[in-house]
């Protein structure tokens, strides 16, 4: 065993890492650090100064210095490089990505289980990978690696962290995941803690097994984490038409008790704690028929991305434009408005539709309707935009007794590389549905796009 000099934690020797030895290098910059080091494409970096290299973050790390010691593997025979690097400049070599860890859970509630056959492969992948947590703020719920992933965790500083909590009951906790291993999740959380690191927390309501007690119990046991919860979602359980077991959704009278306990708990933490960090999602209030709290409530909207808060940052950002963007003047007399679509979700379409209304009195020649995409790929219990198909947005489309002139759809249903839940790009959606067809990121650039349009 060797000790780290930037941290003193203790690493196996190189080259019996998990999985193969080291990580190897795909491109070096001519002229680069890296370069002038010795350093070629087809080595396989070992170690970093006697400290093993597992993954890219474990390089990043030990490669922070101006001068290190990096030791490769080239056509079977091991080399020891000297490496400086000049400040200010970047190293200049590209590791290959190391394989995503796989989840081993079987979640009662997984939503990936859930989806029909036949799509792309990537949509299947369940990931635990506490890189892709730290780097993309993807849930991992600690079950994967173990105590070795805690110590590498700790060891980088990864911090914060996004971490599926669900429940700290231990046996409603490995009954949810169906992993044994699943019950330590409240010892985990105070290593971390103990250890500097900080995270949020999310909880999937299944109604009956851990809403109720179990929800006000993992609230507080959450919180009392002090300041290393950083905040809470607690989200309703997404169903659909694909799932084969009983597992019920939450209703509007469950959605109203899980309000109210959150509204308990978040008060009793703001009083213990100096801030209110637990928060409902907006899916929640639309079940329980409830006003969306106002944008204060939300402080810097930690968990947006799991759909707290989304809809009062939409109205918010609808008021800015109302009171920044100046439109085109009055319509010409005589001159027929030109119709464009704004598809939207089932849930989104009250909000978006009094945004689109307020746009038609201000816009000239061009007259806005928005249209609620049914969701028949995943099922009507599925309605948020995110999760809207290619083939129902065409669909919507068509059976619009107009035919529009410009159609505007959420780009939160569109992947980075630009395509829907089912496969479909915005192209084909255009060819298919027969009409112009342009992703919109907000009230912003919808109302940007809309105003070139009327200025032409």
């Amino acid at each position: 065993m060797t000790s780290c000099p930037s941290c003193g934690a203790a690493h196996r020797n190189a080259g019996r890492a998990r999985g193969g030895p080291g990580i190897r290098v795909v491109a070096v910059h001519a002229g680069s650090c890296a370069y002038r080091a010795g350093i070629r494409r087809g080595d396989r970096i070992l170690s970093v100064d006697d400290c093993r290299v597992d993954h890219e973050l474990d390089f990043a790390f030990l490669t922070a210095s101006d001068a290190f010691d990096i030791r490769v593997r080239r056509r079977q025979k091991e080399r020891l490089l000297r490496v400086c690097r000049t400040p200010s400049r970047t190293l200049g070599v590209t590791l290959a990505a190391t394989p995503v860890s796989r989840c081993r859970n079987r979640c009662i509630f997984c939503f990936v289980d859930q989806l029909p056959p036949g799509l792309r492969s990537s949509l299947y992948v369940k990931d635990e990978d506490f890189r892709h947590s730290f780097l993309n703020g993807n849930y991992i719920t600690l079950c994967g690696g173990g105590q070795d992933d805690l110590r590498t965790i700790v060891r980088l500083g990864l911090s914060p962290l996004y971490i599926s909590v669900h429940a700290t009951d231990p046996a409603v906790r490995i009954r949810m995941l169906r992993n044994r291993r699943a019950g330590a999740i409240l010892e985990q959380l105070r290593y971390l803690k103990r250890r500097g690191i900080r995270f949020h927390a999310q909880i999937v309501v299944c109604p009956g097994i851990n809403d109720r007690a179990v929800l006000r119990r993992t609230i507080t046991d959450l919180c009392r984490l002090g300041r290393s919860l950083l905040s809470v979602a607690v989200v309703p359980v997404g169903i659909t038409r694909h799932r084969r077991d009983r597992l019920r959704a939450v209703s509007e009278n469950d959605a109203r008790r899980i309000i109210a306990d959150v509204a308990r708990l978040r008060q009793r933490d703001r009083q213990l704690n100096g801030a209110g960090r637990v928060y409902a999602s907006d899916e929640l209030y639309l079940l329980a028929g409830q006003r969306i709290p106002s944008h204060a409530h939300y402080r810097d909207y930690p968990q947006i991305e799991n759909g707290v808060g989304l809809i009062r940052k939409l109205l918010r950002e609808w008021r800015e434009v109302k009171r920044t963007v100046k439109f085109p003047g009055r319509k010409a007399p005589g001159r027929q408005d030109t119709l464009s679509l704004v598809l939207t979700s089932v849930s989104a379409y009250p909000f978006v539709a009094r945004i689109a209304s307020g746009l038609n009195r201000r816009l000239p020649r061009v007259s806005l309707d928005t249209v609620a995409v049914r969701n028949g790929f995943l099922g009507d219990t599925v309605t948020v935009a995110g999760l809207l198909s290619g083939k129902d947005m065409i669909k919507a489309i068509r059976r619009h007794p107009r035919k529009p002139s410009m159609v505007y759809l959420p780009d939160v249903a569109l992947n980075y590389r630009g395509y829907t839940l089912d496969g479909y790009s915005v192209k084909r959606i255009a060819r298919e549905a027969g009409v112009p067809v342009r992703p919109v990121a907000g009230v912003s650039d919808l109302a940007g796009h809309i105003r070139r349009a009327c200025a032409r």
